[in-house]
Formats: structure tokens, C-alpha cells, sequence
């Protein structure tokens, strides 16, 4: 990847492919981390309640991500 190159769309095709493998290695993390986290907490008698816990953590996260991207 070059920084100022000579074909501009030949550049913007390369950071395309590689924010596509950052995004296919992103979802590929997130996915080992549901796997342990269902290892972890899945037959263990508060698994139901750690999952409601993580899943109420992560809604939180996700609105207070929102809120400051739209600057309320």
C-alpha cells in the first residue's frame, strides 16, 4: 500500500481489500469470544444470568457509542 501513489483508484482499491480482511478478522474474533464465552458461562448454573449481564453490558456500549458519534 502506498501513500501517495501515482493511480489513486489502484490505492483505493487496495485499502478496500484490506479493510475487508480487517472486518473478516474482526467478526472471526468475535465469534471465538461468543464460543468461550458459551464454554465459560453455558452449563455453569449463572450462565443464564451472565449471559443476560454481558448481553445488558453490550446494549449499554452500543448506545453510549451512538450517543457520542451523534453528539448527545
Amino acid at each position: 500500500m502506498k501513500a501517495c501513489g501515482p493511480d489513486p483508484l489502484q490505492d483505493a482499491l487496495e485499502l478496500k481489500a484490506h479493510v475487508r480482511s480487517l472486518k473478516a478478522l474482526l467478526e472471526l474474533q468475535r465469534w471465538q469470544i461468543e464460543v468461550l464465552n458459551q464454554r465459560l458461562y453455558g452449563s455453569a448454573p449463572g450462565g443464564t444470568a451472565a449471559r443476560r449481564l454481558l448481553a445488558l453490558k453490550q446494549s449499554e456500549a452500543g448506545v453510549s457509542r451512538l450517543r457520542k458519534k451523534n453528539g448527545s
